[in-house]
């Protein structure tokens, strides 16, 4: 059986989530702009309902992950809010220009977790130019984790590169494929034995009511679980 790994943006898609199969949730807020750190009424919300254990996203912002130390110091401040609430771990991920891990940024953050927290380094991790090198450095700074779609746009189309992260990998640290997977696709996954595997099953849904056009403001998309999705990965998964 594969791990489950569920990104959730609220408190009903973390419960369906976990009602559906999932080992874990990776929480976050505003999925459109690819995740960002949740609130902490969320963390909290979640952590009083739920049974599995909850990875926290911090991500100041959307767009890059070359922050500046202002935003360090965000992170560090949500960190140092939610380090205490009893979730599992933490998912972070920085790049700089160079396409290079920020060292002396990262020892900031990870200085303020004191080994409190279990560590899973993002999609960052697709724009680093030295992938080998770079899960080498993350092992040494105690990460477990690493979320990758192979540096392509969907794990499926990155799965070669994705294996061979896992052999470089050697059982030191958790490679988890995410990206574009889905019932159609998830079978190809339990075929390479994965032990996690990251997925965000949502489907985006219609607002309940009828927008006032007159006022100008850009609605964002409303993304909730696909139920259908997860009861058939359910059954593939044999749970």
């Amino acid at each position: 059986m594969v791990k489950i790994e569920i990104c959730c943006t609220s408190i009903n898609a973390a419960l369906t989530a976990q009602k559906y199969g999932a080992s874990r949730i990776e929480l976050c807020s505003e999925i459109f702009l690819g995740g960002i750190t949740p609130s902490i009424g969320l963390i909290e919300s979640c952590k009083k309902d739920l049974k599995i254990p909850i990875r926290v996203l911090l991500r100041p912002r959307g767009g890059d992950f070359n922050y500046n130390d202002k935003e360090i110091k965000v992170i560090i401040n949500d960190l140092i809010r939610l380090k205490d609430l009893g979730v599992e771990g933490v998912v972070i991920g920085l790049s700089d220009e160079n396409g290079s891990i920020p060292i002396n940024k990262l020892e900031k953050i990870l200085n303020t977790i004191d080994g409190k927290l279990k560590l899973t380094f993002h999609k960052a991790f697709d724009y680093l130019k030295k992938p080998f090198q770079d899960l080498k450095t993350l092992v040494e700074f105690g990460f477990d984790t690493i979320l990758t779609s192979g540096g392509k746009k969907t794990a499926e189309e990155g799965i070669n590169f994705i294996n061979k992260l896992r052999n470089v990998a050697n059982g030191n640290i958790s490679i988890m494929p995410g990206g574009g997977i889905n019932s159609e696709n998830f079978k190809g996954f339990i075929i390479h034995n994965y032990e996690w595997i990251h997925l965000s099953a949502k489907k985006q849904t219609n607002l309940g009511y009828k927008k006032n056009t007159q006022i100008p403001f850009v609605e964002q998309p409303i993304y909730r679980i696909d139920t259908d999705m997860l009861q058939k990965i359910k059954n593939q998964n044999n749970l």
